[in-house]
């Protein structure tokens, strides 16, 4: 048999009772200056302690600090001699009282100990010489006998043979009930129970004192590695990420626990979702500020949706000055000035705002970048700040709905009294300088080159020409599932070389049979002037006049061509028509 008594703590004055059994380890032993020390006893009857061989403490000094119960001392160290747990005890006595040490990994106790032998068993301890408590489940993994039934001999006898059997209490007002991890209400007869049965089945794990230098190199490398991997991943691969880091973790530590080892999870765990978390926000936080520096340097000129896409790529766009090839356009509303003149200014601002909104939102819709408004002119480009290998035929789809857009206002004009509208447009492909540029007063995204100021020259030559729109012989070439007209090869101001100007007449899928048969007639007439031959020239032409009066290119042959007869060009002439004004 095996008695229970207890220890008070440090700090409790209250006076010693009782008889303790005798101390089973000498407190001299270097491991003795780890273990906890007790204020005092209160131990059992002199007549009952001397009656028994053995007895144990009962009290657990060691709590967590949240109050939860999961590790109980083997041994306290109480005057001159180190005392046992009565699990310990319980367990000595069912091997026939081997005898016990406690040995120190070094000759002074300067390193605590890490295991506490009973005969040649080894039992896993802390430096407080407390067992981790291997808990079965919840209580009730050990059987329960009532006191009653076993005094009115009801107890069934193969429960109790060949058992060790431990006498406690459950009812709450004996307030022996514990907080454990497995149960918040968890009778504490039963804690002992699973430690005597831990030691004498060796499921007792392992936490020695190095766990706590290890939980810190754990903790620094998943802090470093994390560092590294997570900032340069998107929010999908970084949770990804953190996911397998957790599965390693838990991993390892299940691994360990199969090995009797127990190493800290919660802190890493908790690290891993830290930083998993800090990484996210700090992601969202600085793409909103990018996407906010975005919206403050291009929302005038972008989109919204290309400033989410911007933010998305931002290593293909850049506000330092380079050379692109894009698409240029250039609007201008005509006789722009004696409309300005018929209308009073808050009018003449309604109309303005009223054109130009719409017009925006188509540039927009077809992914441009409003570089400036002049007045009653839009100036616009395509392939910054994004590249576009489309900016050719976004340029173009935007410039024929342009012309579309206009078209559906005019009634809405005509209603509020304002006077018709019409816009000439000119479209250039070609290599551009695009970039911020200005002074250190101002700046601006904008684009420079020859090519632009092509661009301005043929939104100037739509009116020439009586067209709606003009684009170049570049842009042409990069929209081949269109249809064209040739107009003319024209050298205009500040340029040598000559250039040939088309006007769109929308996709080729959609081409009219009569538009085809007007487009191979001009064709024909056009090769007949450029080879000199003025008589068929003309003929072609008028007849062409006749037949679409409203087309002003015409006229502009024929009237070329008398002059051509009065004044012949020289031999050397190629059909170029020069541009003397802008």
């Amino acid at each position: 048999m095996v008695l229970g008594y207890y220890f008070r703590g440090e700090g409790d004055d209250t006076p010693s009772i009782g008889m303790l059994p005798e101390p089973v380890l000498d407190s001299a032993l270097p491991a003795a200056r780890w273990l906890y020390r007790p204020a005092s006893h209160g131990g059992n009857l002199p007549e009952l302690q001397e009656a028994v061989p053995s007895a144990g403490f009962i009290n657990n000094p060691l709590f967590d600090a949240d109050g939860v119960l999961r590790r109980v001392p083997l041994l306290q160290a109480y005057g001159d001699g180190l005392y046992e747990s009565l699990a310990l005890a319980v367990t000595r006595a069912a091997l026939g009282y081997p005898p016990i040490d406690l040995p120190s990994p070094d000759d002074n106790g300067e390193y605590p100990p890490e295991w506490l032998y009973v005969g040649a068993t080894g039992v896993p301890v802390d430096a407080q010489a407390a067992v981790l408590v291997p808990y079965r489940g919840r209580q009730g993994s050990f059987p329960y006998v009532p006191a009653a039934d076993v005094l009115d001999g009801s107890a069934a006898a193969e429960t109790l043979a060949g058992s060790i059997v431990l006498i406690g209490t459950t009812a709450p007002g004996l307030l022996d009930l514990r907080a454990t991890p497995v149960q918040n209400v968890y009778a504490g007869v039963e804690v002992h129970a699973n430690v005597i049965a831990g030691i004498l089945d060796g499921r007792i794990r392992h936490r020695p004192d190095w766990t706590l230098g290890l939980e810190l190199l754990l903790l620094v490398f998943i802090a470093l590695l994390l560092g590294l991997v997570l900032p340069r991943l998107s929010p999908l691969y970084m949770t990804l990420t953190a996911v397998a880091a957790l599965i390693a973790v838990v991993g390892t530590n299940l691994f360990a626990w199969r090995l009797d080892l127990v190493l800290p999870l919660a802190s890493p765990v908790l690290l891993v979702l830290l930083l998993t978390m800090l990484y996210i926000a700090h992601g969202f936080f600085t793409t909103t500020r990018h996407k906010r520096a975005l919206a403050r340097r291009f929302g005038q000129y972008v989109p919204p949706e290309l400033v989410e896409e911007m933010s998305q790529r931002p290593e293909d766009f850049s506000t330092a000055g380079e050379s692109r090839e894009m698409t240029v356009l250039f609007s201008d509303v005509r006789g722009f000035t004696s409309i300005s003149e018929g209308l009073e200014a808050r009018q003449l601002t309604r109309l303005m705002n009223e054109l130009l909104t719409p017009m925006t939102r188509v540039i927009h819709d077809h992914r441009g970048t409003i570089d400036k408004y002049m007045g009653d002119a839009i100036m616009a480009f395509w392939g910054a700040p994004l590249r576009d290998p489309e900016h050719a035929r976004h340029a173009l789809d935007a410039a024929l709905e342009m012309q579309r857009q206009l078209h559906a206002m005019q009634p809405t004009f005509k209603q509020r009294g304002w006077p018709a509208i019409r816009m000439g447009i000119g479209l250039n492909t070609g290599t551009m300088s695009v970039g911020n540029m200005g002074s250190e007063f101002r700046m601006a995204y904008t684009v420079l080159g020859d090519a632009v100021n092509l661009g301005s020259r043929l939104e100037g030559l739509s009116n020439v020409y009586g067209v709606d729109i003009i684009v170049s012989d570049a842009t042409r070439a990069q929209v081949s599932d269109h249809v064209f007209r040739e107009l003319d090869l024209v050298r205009v101001k500040g340029k040598d070389r000559p250039v040939a100007i088309f006007e769109p007449l929308g996709p080729a899928s959609r081409l009219d049979a009569a538009v085809g048969a007007e487009l191979e007639r001009h064709h024909g007439a056009l090769a007949l002037y450029r080879h000199a031959d003025w008589d068929g020239a003309e003929t072609a032409f008028r007849a062409l006049a006749e037949d679409f009066p409203e087309r002003k290119v015409y006229a502009i042959y024929l009237e070329r061509i008398d002059a051509f007869r009065q004044n012949p060009p020289g031999p050397d002439w190629d059909g170029v028509f020069v541009h003397r004004s802008k």
